[in-house]
């Protein structure tokens, strides 16, 4: 009988221990992730299949999460994160807006030559990359330190 209640006061004891974080946290923090997770599966959809449907279906779901951050409640305060996802979310608009939107034109010309076409498409990676470039290092940092103030673990 020692045993068994010896048993049940430590797993009692780990159970408590293992919620050592803010849940209003983690949950502001697991939405935002949420909304980059959806933007960020159909930004490979996109790549994987560079079609107007798709990109169309990438518009709606970064509209959809903009909208999703726009009405939540920042979280004590912590403006700094929630910029950073807004300023990401915003990126993400910019890039399908208009470099996804001229991929998808030089995609559907007939009319362009090979190297033509190779030559712009390099064009349209190296914007987005220097896009992203802008953002990424200053949304990680604020995700990160978001996560380490609430002792929250990073995804």
């Amino acid at each position: 009988m020692k045993n068994l209640l010896s048993i049940l006061l430590i797993s009692f004891a780990s159970v408590s221990m293992a919620q050592n974080y803010d849940v209003n946290a983690y949950q502001f923090h697991q939405s935002i992730l949420e909304a980059q997770k959806n933007i960020g599966k159909e930004m490979f959809e996109f790549n994987e299949r560079a079609t107007e449907l798709n990109l169309k279906i990438l518009k709606f779901e970064i509209k959809r999460s903009i909208q999703f951050i726009d009405s939540l409640k920042i979280y004590n305060n912590e403006t700094t994160y929630y910029n950073a996802a807004k300023n990401l979310f915003a990126t993400y608009n910019n890039i399908a807006n208009n470099d996804h939107t001229k991929l998808l034109e030089i995609i559907e010309n007939p009319d362009l030559e090979f190297k033509d076409f190779k030559a712009q498409k390099l064009a349209i990676f190296e914007t987005i990359k220097k896009k992203m470039a802008k953002v990424y290092p200053a949304y990680n940092e604020a995700q990160l330190q978001f996560c380490t103030k609430y002792k929250l673990k990073i995804e």
